[in-house]
């Protein structure tokens, strides 16, 4: 079974692109990856998926 989690960039659109480069990397070693992402109302989102811990 998988779970998934939805996370958007932070701050201002002044923010530098490695700050969200960071925060997916921060959740790829906790086992998530991401399988989609997008901008919406310039602000970029990503779609995370991992296998679920039962």
């Amino acid at each position: 079974m998988k779970e998934y989690k939805l996370i958007r960039q932070k701050g201002t659109p002044i923010k530098k692109d490695e700050d969200f480069e960071d925060l997916l990397n921060s959740y790829a070693k906790t086992g998530w990856r991401v399988i989609n992402v997008f901008n919406h109302r310039a602000v970029i989102k990503a779609v995370l998926e991992r296998d679920k811990k039962e």
